[in-house]
């Protein structure tokens, strides 16, 4: 087992996963019922398209896929967290019979997540004096398999690591929009993050430039038509109808100078655009675009420019 440190990098367990140990913690609550501050994880970032809150049962459901964590581990709620900001990941453990664990690469996190879900939140504001801990690191095989496979999953998942850079940027600003609670400015960023992305698969998926036969460039609704128009639909029906929506409501704010008279957007309305967004996100780059990891230059100006404008009709 190498030396003992506070952190270790996400890379390391892909590079040599059984070389590099896993902080584990367990944790008994000495109290009950075990409260989940649900404002910590928003607050903290969570993120949907990698993020997960599931609750895993054992079922004996006739031709039911047994989820592989079901045998690994008895009934619980799992909580799966991705930190790309800071390389930390965890999934945190809390099962029915009253124990929780943390699986994770950076010990301070653990103890980051234990206190922010399960402590110091009302009603009773719990502390970790209520708490019998034991933590270490651990290179038990089967637990360095289970932490590898659900990063691997986290990892994967999450597509700012292979989407263009123009539209990873149009999408950290909405999230940022977001959080402080500018929610126009999420609504018409999402909105740009969306073309962005049409944009780009335009050329990947038709072989072709985003322009009509004037040479100017295509609009938005012009490229949701277009998609929708090929046979055999080169992005499905259900995520056209997704982009759609999000190009309506992101057209008031963004694209147009026009308002709707009495209207203000509310958290609703930019937390349907980002994740709509996201949502879309994940499905080109993980199922339909798949190969797009393997472009690593591309630039989509989605201002005027001298060679491609917006067709003034």
């Amino acid at each position: 087992m190498p030396d003992q440190t506070n952190h270790y990098p996400l890379s390391s367990y892909s590079d040599s996963p059984s070389a590099v140990p896993v902080f584990r913690l367990r944790a008994v609550p000495q109290f009950s019922p075990l409260d989940l501050n649900l404002a910590f994880l928003f607050r903290s970032g969570w993120n949907q398209s990698v993020d997960r809150l599931r609750f895993h049962f054992e079922h004996k459901f006739a031709g039911a896929v047994q989820n592989p964590l079901t045998n690994a581990f008895d009934p619980h709620l799992l909580i799966r967290r991705l930190d790309r900001d800071e390389d930390c990941f965890a999934s945190v453990h809390a099962f029915v019979k009253g124990e929780i664990l943390v699986l994770t690469n950076d010990a301070s996190y653990a103890h980051h997540l234990i206190e922010g879900i399960f402590l110091e939140c009302p009603p009773s504001f719990h502390t970790l004096e209520d708490l019998v801990i034991e933590e270490e690191w651990c290179s038990d095989p089967t637990i360095l398999a289970m932490f590898t496979g659900m990063l691997a999953g986290a990892m994967g998942w999450d597509p700012s690591h292979s989407i263009p850079d123009n539209v990873r940027l149009s999408l950290e600003e909405a999230r940022r929009s977001l959080e402080i609670a500018n929610y126009r400015s999420c609504v018409a960023m999402s909105r740009r993050t969306l073309e962005a992305v049409l944009k780009f698969g335009y050329e990947r998926l038709l072989g072709k430039p985003p322009v009509n036969k004037r040479g100017f460039g295509l609009m938005l609704n012009e490229m949701i038509q277009d998609f929708r128009s090929r046979k055999p639909l080169p992005i499905p029906e259900h995520l056209l109808h997704i982009a759609n929506a999000i190009r309506l409501i992101g057209n008031v704010p963004g694209a147009h100078a026009s308002d709707l008279a009495n209207y203000h957007f509310s958290r609703s309305d930019a937390e349907f655009a980002l994740y709509a967004t996201t949502h879309f996100l994940d499905q080109y780059f993980s199922k339909i675009d798949q190969e797009v990891s393997t472009y690593y230059q591309i630039t989509i100006d989605l201002s005027e420019s001298k060679d491609v404008q917006n067709d003034p009709a």
